[in-house]
């Protein structure tokens, strides 16, 4: 079995290669999430976002346009100065600030610095459990007291789900590609510190991949994840189901 760890560099390189061969690798327009996202943003007033993996920036430009300003990830070198370089021809771009980096390394930022954080995909690619953990251990310092969390990562509903070579934990490795599976208890004994807003399955592309949508809202100071056991048994994988579990916000809406 191949370690993950042996895998960063060879992910970071495989990224930087198709951010430079591909143009709009992800396609043009803004993902269905970042765009329920925004809405969400919007209805709790928020003005500032950081935004971890943005890729080739197609949702970093959604938030934009529309009046955020938006603090942009990413660890591949290539897509950092290929969104730079379509900002130069966009005029909301003052609105976006770039910057590679690497979300297993501390995040370069005062607490309390932001109204939202927002990911798609990212937080299931190559990082173990304690590697996430501590992403969003950092994620819940740097946001304002009931910032919202926003994030989408592949399930264990996925068809590629065990497929592919076994990296450890839920993590395999599918076409080249290091993709780490969450299931439901996975995201909520992650939640520690924030409230849970709405855990939705939803799908994307034309695999398509089935993804987790998770939104939260910072309910305290505190953050201290648990880790649920995983499915001994494959019982629990099931067809998909379009309903979605809810539960309201403690906190006063705005930040």
């Amino acid at each position: 079995m191949k370690s993950v760890l042996c895998t960063v560099t060879e992910q970071q390189s495989l990224w930087d290669q198709i951010f430079s061969e591909s143009e709009f690798y992800f396609g043009e327009q803004p993902s269905t999430f970042a765009q329920k996202s925004l809405k969400i943003f919007q209805e709790n007033q928020v003005r500032t976002v950081l935004e971890a993996g943005c890729g080739q920036g197609r949702d970093t430009f959604l938030f934009a346009k529309n009046g955020l300003d938006v603090t942009a990830l990413d660890y591949s070198s290539n897509a950092v100065n290929y969104v730079q370089g379509l900002t130069e021809f966009k005029e909301h771009t003052p609105r976006i600030e770039m910057l590679c980096y690497d979300v297993r390394r501390p995040l370069p930022f005062d607490d309390n610095s932001f109204d939202a954080f927002y990911s798609h995909m990212l937080m299931c690619m190559e990082l173990t459990t304690a590697e996430i953990a501590c992403a969003l251990s950092e994620v819940h310092r740097v946001l304002k007291p009931c910032g919202i969390a926003a994030y989408s990562v592949r399930s264990i509903f996925d068809r590629h789900y065990r497929a592919g070579e076994h990296l450890g934990e839920d993590l395999f490795e599918i076409g080249k590609f290091a993709v780490h599976f969450f299931s439901e208890d996975k995201i909520r004994g992650m939640a520690s510190g924030f409230k849970l807003l709405e855990v939705e399955r939803m799908e994307e592309g034309t695999l398509p991949r089935d993804l987790f949508c998770v939104t939260m809202k910072k309910s305290s100071n505190r953050y201290a994840p648990s880790f649920p056991p995983l499915p001994k048994n494959d019982e629990s994988i099931v067809p998909l189901a379009r309903n979605r579990s809810r539960t309201q916000p403690h906190c006063p809406g705005g930040t």
